[in-house]
């Protein structure tokens, strides 16, 4: 929980900071962030993976350079946004859900082109399985 209270500081110390400051990021930082949320996304209640999945988007949505894209990948603004929506699915909140979904699909960016269209049911495919050979490789990992 405490984990949790400083990067929650963190990201909201980032948020209030001027546009400036903001697109300043740094790709560690993010990538600090994006793991954190994705852990509370994974392992908390879905209240708490709402509130951290908002604050790493809000983060991801500041600073688009090509030096974040670039490590953080293009496609992961949407796969934040549709983890987003998956919680929001998990509480029944459907209008909140299809939003933000639409922002996934929107948002997808292709690792080989520009902008490549992909449906919402490819992405949650591949978000549910990406997010299922972590968790086996975490258990792997653990059992050695």
């Amino acid at each position: 929980m405490n984990m949790f209270i400083k990067s929650t500081l963190i990201v909201l110390t980032a948020m209030t900071s001027n546009f400036s400051l903001a697109n300043n990021i740094s790709p560690d930082f993010l990538l600090n962030e994006i793991d954190i949320s994705y852990k509370k996304y994974i392992n908390s209640s879905p209240e708490v993976g709402i509130y951290a999945m908002k604050s790493v988007i809000r983060l991801q949505e500041s600073d688009r350079s090509s030096e974040l894209l670039h490590k953080t990948g293009p496609a992961s603004l949407a796969l934040s946004y549709l983890r987003l929506g998956l919680l929001y699915e998990k509480l029944d909140f459907t209008k909140k859900a299809d939003n933000v979904f639409y922002k996934a699909v929107n948002s997808y960016k292709s690792q080989v082109t520009d902008s490549e269209n992909v449906s919402l049911i490819e992405l949650k495919k591949f978000v549910v399985g990406l997010d299922a050979s972590i968790a086996a490789n975490k258990k792997t990992n653990k059992a050695r």
